[in-house]
């Protein structure tokens, strides 16, 4: 263990500032092990909304790394989150990804538990058997805006407190009063840094993302600067918070990273579709287009795109060493129908096609990186994000590695 360690830190210290990862980074199984330990088992990570349990007995699961959760909705109605493992022999008790249920009864031997965790029966387990020791085991979870997060670790920090200031930022779009109104998985076969590492930089957006380029000024550092100062000013008159909020990187390793920033969509672009024009209705207190679009950061993996008429959310989760789940989530207004109010082809479209270019772009850089021929390159001024987030991540695997020595 402590050569593998010595290996490992070995691996963290040949990190050059401004170049890209070594290899290893997105290669190495014990990396990958302790990439999960340190950020994913350690972090709040977004789970669902509360729209999808909105009934005592509602379930959905998630799954990354080798963990399963189930989160649910109790008959006190509050929300809460369990490791999908039966107390009596380990089995997953929820095969299915969603679905509406009385109690949770493991398919091997029938084990049952309440909806609050508790075991509420047990066959053949003698007079002697103390049913209480054996409820699910509780994960933290916690509502932010109606957004729901868990949290493996139990001394996690609190997720109200540490995103406190972007509750002014999002209240406009009264998150809580949407719905889902898709959910879809694009995996990648690449390690989770590289996906997250092209989400971060819009370097590619102009040479490879024709459909997000031409309504976004992002994809361009010059058009972003000259739209920006009006662009801030409509905001301001739509009802925006328009000041930004950076803690994408934050100086403790144990806070949660966050970021709030609005940029300019081109003119003729009030959101994000393939037209420019509206997609669904305009979101809670909203009365009027305008004022661009705001790119949020909830924790280390997971990103969201506010329009004014719909919120695109992006989950990155680790399947494997070079397995990962991309996941979008589109919110439109809880009262909106589909097929009267939005259709869900065009209101999908841009992140779709978007997402599916990125998936080849991601799958490609991997395999590049696996040649013998690869080595880290510099990294553009468009790229900078980049290292933010590496430099965090070292942090935070540094944090854990010192504490396992």
């Amino acid at each position: 263990m402590l050569n593998q360690n010595h290996q490992l830190q070995l691996l963290l210290d040949s990190y050059q500032e401004h170049l890209s990862l070594p290899a290893d980074f997105y290669q190495n199984l014990a990396l990958y092990e302790t990439d999960l330990d340190a950020v994913f088992y350690q972090s709040w990570i977004y789970a669902g909304h509360l729209s999808q349990i909105k009934e005592p007995g509602q379930f959905f699961t998630l799954e990354f790394g080798d963990e399963s959760i189930i989160v649910a909705k109790a008959k006190d109605n509050k929300v809460r989150a369990f490791a999908n493992v039966c107390r009596h022999r380990g089995s997953k008790v929820c095969l299915e990804k969603q679905g509406k249920v009385s109690s949770f009864v493991c398919p091997y031997h029938a084990w049952s538990y309440e909806l609050d965790g508790r075991l509420k029966s047990k066959r053949a387990m003698g007079p002697d058997f103390e049913r209480e020791k054996y409820g699910l085991k509780e994960l933290a979870s916690s509502v932010f805006h109606g957004l729901i997060f868990i949290n493996l670790d139990k001394d996690a920090p609190d997720l109200e407190q540490a995103f406190s200031d972007l509750s002014s930022a999002l209240s406009v779009y009264d998150i809580a009063r949407t719905k889902v109104a898709k959910q879809q998985t694009f995996h990648v076969e690449a390690n989770w840094k590289l996906a997250i590492e092209n989400f971060m930089e819009c370097y590619h957006c102009g040479p490879a993302h024709a459909e997000y380029a031409i309504s976004h000024a992002l994809q361009s550092p010059k058009d972003y600067e000259a739209l920006r100062p009006a662009m801030l000013d409509e905001a301001k008159e739509v009802g925006y918070h328009v000041e930004s909020v950076d803690k994408s990187n934050p100086s403790n390793p144990d806070a949660i990273q966050h970021f709030y920033n609005r940029s300019a969509l081109y003119p003729n672009y009030v959101t994000g579709s393939r037209s420019g024009k509206p997609v669904a209705p305009l979101l809670g207190d909203i009365k009027e287009f305008g004022g661009g679009a705001a790119d949020v950061q909830f924790g280390p993996v997971t990103y969201a795109i506010f329009y004014a008429d719909h919120i695109v959310l992006y989950r990155f989760l680790p399947q494997s060493v070079q397995g990962t789940d991309m996941e979008i989530i589109w919110l439109v207004n809880e009262n909106a129908e589909e097929d009267k109010d939005y259709d869900l082809e065009e209101l999908t479209w841009l992140w779709t096609v978007t997402t599916e270019a990125d998936k080849n772009i991601i799958l490609n850089n991997q395999k590049g990186v696996n040649s013998k021929f690869y080595e880290p390159g510099p990294l553009s001024e468009m790229e900078s994000f980049i290292t933010v987030f590496t430099k965090w991540y070292l942090s935070r695997v540094q944090n854990h590695l010192n504490l396992i020595y």
